[in-house]
């Protein structure tokens, strides 16, 4: 959803300025109106590069603002010494951004709201749900929990790769080597005898001799492939007809669909443990999910919920997903506790995909 800069003034004529994020400015302006502000002018936002912040600031943010909260400090103090104690400057930027905001009048979940690009949409909605319901600093503590599971999952599926990509690297420098200096070698032993080389290792001569002369052309091509693959990625249906095809290939299918699953269920449970609105949670976890194959699979369950059917059904209807997963899930649904199933699908999940990259 874009976003829009806006001027508008309250009952008493304050002028406030600020970011909103809206479907066109006629919705922002509407946004404006609900919130007793009447809007002067709304123009779109200029769009900035987002700032970069280590993961490990903002997961150590989340967990000292909770310990702070728990303490019995208000939010501005608390602000105020994580601010005091940041060493990184942009993301010292963004805290004392965060405690001008709170100073202001503001809510937390508002302050965050407009540093989207450093702490996501996931933090604003939570933290909403936190103060709405007077939790703030156990879902402060929940949110960096969330956040250290989610790296450290990136990071395991990440080294799990690795491996089989040296393993990949090296056995094609070693096919290289043998084709062009071996090989050869081996030829001029026949030539020497004057034997008739065979068939297939006139084949691997040839290969090999085409790789000394042209070898260097093969990185331009893979080079070329992929920037023009990338561009093509960025059209939507090129994007779309690529994902479907990654839904289908047997050896990647199960790894994209459990990561996917993964950070779906993660999500979905900390924001239904936090308090969010199931569809509300609904609605951000959409857009967390990178492959759009599977955004469009996701897609009726709304519909399916406002009609007064489980979320299990949805799940257990559809082929795509794993059956023990609409299980699971209607057993949690039955037990009033849909957030926990989501979030102990997520483990076994896990579990699957880092087996399935070191299988």
């Amino acid at each position: 959803m874009p976003y829009f800069q806006y001027q508008a003034r309250d009952i008493q004529g304050t002028i406030h300025r600020g970011v909103l994020d809206a479907a066109s400015e006629v919705d922002a302006a509407r946004k404006l109106k609900a919130g007793r502000l009447y809007p002067v002018r709304i123009k779109p936002a200029r769009s900035r590069r987002p700032r970069s912040v280590p993961k490990e600031l903002m997961i150590r943010f989340f967990y000292d603002l909770g310990d702070l909260l728990l303490a019995g400090l208000p939010v501005d103090r608390s602000l105020s010494l994580i601010s005091a104690n940041q060493t990184h400057k942009v993301f010292r930027q963004v805290v004392q951004g965060l405690l001008d905001e709170v100073r202001g009048g503001g809510d937390l979940s508002d302050a965050l709201g407009k540093y989207r690009d450093v702490f996501g949409n996931l933090a604003s909605h939570m933290i909403r749900a936190g103060e709405n319901s007077g939790t703030l600093a156990a879902i402060l503590k929940r949110l960096g929990q969330y956040l250290e599971q989610r790296r450290a999952f990136q990071q395991n599926l990440l080294s799990a790769l690795i491996y089989p990509m040296i393993l990949i690297l090296m056995s094609s420098v070693s096919i290289v080597v043998l084709l062009v200096y071996v090989i050869p070698k081996f030829a001029q032993i026949f030539d020497d005898l004057h034997q008739k080389v065979p068939l297939l290792t006139q084949l691997l001569l040839g290969t090999g001799v085409f790789l000394k002369d042209f070898g260097w052309v093969i990185p331009l091509f893979f080079l070329a492939a992929f920037v023009i693959g990338r561009k093509l990625y960025q059209n939507p249906r090129a994007r779309s007809w690529v994902d479907r095809l990654l839904l289908r290939l047997f050896f990647v299918k199960k790894i994209i669909l459990y990561s996917e699953l993964t950070r779906l269920c993660r999500t979905l449970g900390t924001m239904m443990q936090a308090g969010v609105p199931l569809l509300r949670a609904l609605n951000l976890v959409e857009q967390l999910i990178m492959n759009t194959a599977l955004q469009k699979a996701l897609a009726p369950i709304h519909g399916e919920i406002k009609v007064g059917r489980p979320v299990s059904n949805f799940f257990r209807s559809n082929p795509l997903f794993p059956i023990r997963m609409g299980t699971m899930l209607r057993i949690a649904e039955e037990q009033g506790n849909l957030g926990g199933g989501c979030s102990l699908w997520e483990i076994i999940l896990k579990m699957n995909c880092n087996a399935r990259c070191n299988a």
